[in-house]
């Protein structure tokens, strides 16, 4: 195939799996059970991610990257950006813009590294896990700097914050690691279902 024809294929895909991401992101954030999230943020079952997971997967580091940091910033501007204004200063709101989103997000299209992910059950788990636990440490982070002091808003957030003697990233480990788990979970059975149909798509197409 012509490469420029290629390189067109490849953004196409890339744009319907961004569009598909978005539009289970808002499916899913209406179903009863799937729109299950924490108190001050972070969806239990977060299979929106998937299609994210999937870019990197299917067509390698660069468009894996380029994609899930692009669904980073449009998630940044379409509810991102509200949080944003609870920051006391530019700082803080640059620190939720690259942590909470840009870096959070973009940490899923590492799974281009990985071009061969789907080749067995364990692999594909492997990068499930290594991928979500760079967007965990990301999300810990600015929670540890930024959300911990909107704990004593929720009453199971402020009872978690007292149970771990008010320390910050513990706090936020044990806060973003619960959703963080889930959705590990979650992902690897969806790609453990499909993994078979992703492998005929992606030989077929010639995508990596």
């Amino acid at each position: 195939m012509n490469h420029n024809k290629m390189i067109i294929k490849k953004i196409a895909l890339v744009s319907m799996l961004l569009a598909i991401a978005i539009a289970l992101d808002v499916i899913t954030g209406i179903i009863p059970g799937l729109n299950l999230s924490m108190p001050l943020g972070g969806r239990i079952f977060n299979v929106a991610l998937f299609p994210i997971l999937l870019i990197g997967v299917l067509l390698g580091p660069l468009y894996g990257i380029s994609g899930a940091v692009i669904y980073g910033i449009l998630g940044f501007f379409l509810d991102g950006y509200a949080l944003a204004n609870f920051a006391e200063d530019l700082n803080q709101a640059l620190l939720v813009f690259f942590l909470d989103y840009v870096i959070a997000f973009g940490a899923l299209g590492l799974s281009g590294f990985f071009k061969k992910s789907l080749e067995s059950p364990f692999k594909f788990s492997v990068v499930v896990i290594i991928t979500m636990l760079i967007r965990w440490l990301s999300s810990t982070i600015v929670g540890a700097v930024l959300w911990v002091s909107y704990a004593t808003s929720d009453e199971w957030t402020s009872n978690l914050l007292n149970s771990v003697g008010n320390q910050a990233f513990i706090y936020s480990g044990i806060y973003n690691g619960i959703y963080t788990l889930t959705t590990i979970l979650t992902l690897i059975v969806i790609g453990l279902s499909t993994r078979n149909q992703l492998r005929v798509i992606k030989e077929n197409y010639h995508l990596v």
